[in-house]
């Protein structure tokens, strides 16, 4: 079936999405406002260190026609420990994360509209987003999430132009610096950018659903089919993740330009007013409503893809546990109790804590200590399961991947002992 390029994007672009959202809009302009420059290297350090991790969900389930987790019930070991380890840490993660999200959903729409306040907004988000979910609303979602990034991203492009650092600012990409007071934000943004290991795990899901969408077989094809997928598949997280990662360093900039000294502003409700000015000063008013519109949408995408994935990734995840559970009734049924129970347990924490950005912190800084588990999870499942050479990853992005885990689990054992263990902690 012949499809143009524009149909064949879209798990990238959800990837995109994901990670366009809270780490992006929260996170980067924040370090930007607290540090300057200072913390620009970790934006590039993260991408890079990240990168296997992310491409490893489109390729095994291209080259298998498998979600990732179905590699992780075939780990050596006690049996299901990885299922049963994955399945705690999306209990453990999906009520925070959902609430972090819907959260600064709900802070960029009461900015915009003055109306209401941010708990409603939340709410109404979290109804939409249970709504669309239950609709089956993947395509829709799929076609109007391109849409939404790219004006996004072709904003930010034209906010950035006017403020283009000076050739000596983007030294920092490459120089490693961690300004005091920075570790707790400097592991949020390594546990969060581009988005949480986790989310690898979804691109599985979400390449399987957008090749059946293009009338692509997945099970039982000729190795041909399967190279061909994988091309399609790891053209469009790429392009992706190349998005996150130019949206990100352009976030961190224009927070190092606009937004010095509001570091204030960046820790309530006000953060979405504040980063807007960052658009608005050099192209006008109107630019206010475009900016918060498309920002609403990444996260309202965000918001979308972290519910449907936290609970069809413990709908799989249990159904691999249990084979009783395996038939398709009892995992939609499965999968929507845990999208009723998150999306209730979310409205109930974010009423509680309230800040979007010490509820986006914190779910960051979980993402972390999960994340050198799922990454050396994944490295295993790619080298072990894919049977083709050719469809195996390439030695140098194996090696990266290794390097990657040292580097999560480094920044993890510094953040415990910074916080916990130094006195200066």
């Amino acid at each position: 079936m012949k499809t143009n390029f524009w149909q064949r994007l879209g798990p990238g672009i959800l990837l995109a999405a994901t990670s366009i959202g809270a780490s992006h809009l929260v996170l980067s302009p924040r370090a930007g406002a607290l540090f300057g420059y200072q913390l620009l290297w970790l934006i590039l350090a993260s991408h890079f260190f990240k990168y296997p991790a992310f491409e490893f969900g489109p390729r095994y389930a291209a080259a298998t026609g498998q979600s990732l987790l179905a590699g992780y019930a075939k780990v050596p070991g006690p049996r299901g420990w990885a299922l049963i380890m994955f399945l705690g840490s999306t209990v453990l993660q999906g009520v925070g994360v959902l609430a972090g999200v819907v959260n600064v959903s709900g802070c960029v729409l009461f900015t915009w509209c003055g109306v209401l306040n941010t708990e409603l907004f939340s709410v109404i988000v979290i109804a939409a987003v249970l709504a669309l979910l239950f609709a089956g609303g993947f395509s829709w979602l799929d076609q109007l999430n391109k849409i939404m990034i790219t004006i996004l991203a072709l904003a930010t492009i034209l906010a950035f132009i006017p403020i283009f650092p000076a050739p000596a600012s983007f030294a920092r990409l490459v120089i490693p610096a961690l300004p005091i007071g920075s570790i707790c934000l400097v592991a949020a943004i390594i546990g969060w950018m581009p988005t949480g290991i986790d989310v690898s795990i979804w691109h599985s899901f979400w390449t399987l659903e957008k090749l059946k969408l293009l009338g692509e077989k997945t099970d039982a094809i000729k190795a041909g089919s399967r190279k061909r997928q994988l091309k399609i598949s790891l053209t469009d997280m790429r392009i992706g993740y190349g998005l996150s990662l130019l949206t990100g360093i352009m976030f961190v900039t224009m927070g190092a330009t606009h937004l010095a000294g509001m570091g204030s502003e960046l820790k309530g409700i006000q953060f979405a007013q504040a980063l807007s000015s960052a658009y608005t000063v050099f192209m006008g008013r109107w630019m206010f409503h475009v900016f918060m519109l498309t920002a609403f949408f990444a996260m309202f995408s965000t918001s979308y893809t972290v519910i449907d994935g936290f609970s069809r990734s413990f709908s799989e995840a249990l159904a691999a546990l249990k084979p009783g559970l395996a038939n398709e009734k009892t995992k939609r049924n499965t999968y929507r109790g845990f999208v009723i129970v998150s999306a209730v347990s979310a409205i109930v924490t974010l009423v509680l804590v309230g800040n979007p950005v010490t509820l986006v912190t914190a779910v960051a800084l979980i993402s972390l200590a999960v994340a050198p588990i799922l990454y050396a999870l994944n490295l295993y499942c790619v080298q072990k399961h894919i049977k083709d050479p050719e469809l195996k990853p390439a030695r140098a992005t194996v090696v990266i991947g290794w390097l990657g885990t040292a580097f999560m689990l480094l920044a993890l054992v510094v953040t415990i002992y910074v916080k916990l263990i130094s006195p200066a902690g």
